[in-house]
């Protein structure tokens, strides 16, 4: 695509974004957009194997970068402002709804909700709470079914014990389908539980966040071991 070509369908996308904004766009044109900025030509024909290849910019915001220029022919600038989509969008979650306490189910949806904006694959997260049930740290444990990542065993009770907490979160994403635990999501909740407990340390809640909601284990009640540990001041839907 010629140089004058490209700055001139640039200048028609720019005045159709401010006209009618984003979410009334089609996902080619806004990457079509995004692209006019770094790619010197073919920035119609890229938006549009793009789109085709990952399926949406959710998808695509949360590809490699590298993969992204090894495998579609793209900029370096471009991997990086396609990555941005993604990291910006959860910085403004996190500015705008600032979570800093825990102290209840719906609270905690919410909070790791944030953590998962634009995720395509699975990753475990946990969080440490102090004893008033205010963040004190998170950390990505691993990415993979919670329940295949075994030695994610070893790093929990490695954060555990660096956190100097004794309340801990556990949350991992179901990014194409709904927050229904699978067996192997049940049996894994139990064994952070139980290694938890020999650590003298508690799981407050397990959060899983789907597609379109989010489902505390706790809240379930499909883990009975949770009712086993009575937590004084973090409350559930189902809590009398």
């Amino acid at each position: 695509m010629a140089k004058d070509m490209l700055s001139s369908l640039r200048e028609e996308l720019k005045e159709k974004y401010r006209r009618i904004g984003a979410e009334n766009m089609q996902e080619t044109e806004l990457i079509t957009l995004l692209l006019s900025f770094s790619e010197k030509k073919e920035a119609p024909q890229k938006a549009e194997e793009l789109i085709r290849e990952y399926g949406s910019i959710n998808a695509l915001a949360d590809a490699d970068p590298q993969l992204l220029m090894k495998n579609s022919s793209i900029s370096e600038q471009t991997a990086v402002l396609i990555k941005l989509i993604s990291g910006v969008s959860r910085v403004l979650y996190a500015e705008r709804f600032s979570i800093h306490t825990v102290k209840d189910a719906e609270t905690a949806k919410s909070f790791f909700s944030s953590h998962f904006i634009g995720a395509v694959g699975e990753k475990l997260i946990i969080t440490a709470l102090s004893r008033r049930f205010r963040v004190v740290s998170t950390k990505v444990l691993a990415f993979g079914t919670p329940a295949l990542a075994v030695s994610s065993y070893r790093e929990i009770a490695d954060f555990v014990l660096k956190s100097d907490c004794r309340i801990f979160l556990a949350a991992h994403n179901h990014p194409f389908s709904e927050p229904l635990p699978s067996d192997s999501d049940l049996l894994f909740t139990r064994n952070v539980i139980n290694t938890l407990s020999t650590l003298g340390a508690v799981l407050a809640d397990h959060i899983i966040v789907g597609r379109d909601s989010a489902l505390s284990l706790r809240e379930s009640g499909l883990v009975p071991e949770f009712g086993g540990i009575p937590l004084s001041g973090y409350n559930c839907g189902n809590d009398k």
